[in-house]
């Protein structure tokens, strides 16, 4: 590792000791202009670039405060009703069968099939005749 770090220090001793050969100082100064004329457009982009980072970043920040409002702030609005009241609220269209608390899983998903089907049964037959009054 010291031998390298010296080889380095050499080598860079070198590099900066030794003065260009100027044989046309004019050409090495139009190529020099031309080079950093070059150079200035990709400045621009750069700027361009960074800009667009910006603008994405400040995108993504309100994203991620647009997701921690959602994710805080509950979404339901005051006027509605708690699942706890309706929970024993009567309901008209069809009413559980006497001893419902005591009845197996098997008799309760019988129950609440059979009351599937004539729900499907019922709301075809008011297609059908909703479809016959139409045509």
């Amino acid at each position: 590792m010291k031998q390298d770090d010296k080889l380095y220090n050499e080598w860079l001793d070198e590099v900066r000791n030794v003065q260009p050969i100027l044989s046309n100082p004019d050409e090495l100064t139009t190529a020099i202009l031309q080079q950093v004329s070059r150079i200035v457009p990709q400045k621009k982009k750069r700027k361009s670039l960074l800009i667009g980072s910006w603008v994405s970043g400040i995108a993504a920040g309100l994203l991620l405060c647009l997701l921690v409002s959602e994710t805080l702030l509950s979404p339901v609005p005051d006027g509605v009703r708690v699942e706890e009241e309706y929970r024993f609220q009567e309901n008209s269209a069809y009413s559980l069968p006497e001893g419902w608390e005591r009845m197996r899983l098997s008799e309760k998903s019988d129950y609440l099939s059979g009351q599937y089907v004539q729900y499907k049964k019922l709301r075809q037959k008011r297609v059908m005749e909703l479809t016959k009054k139409t045509y």
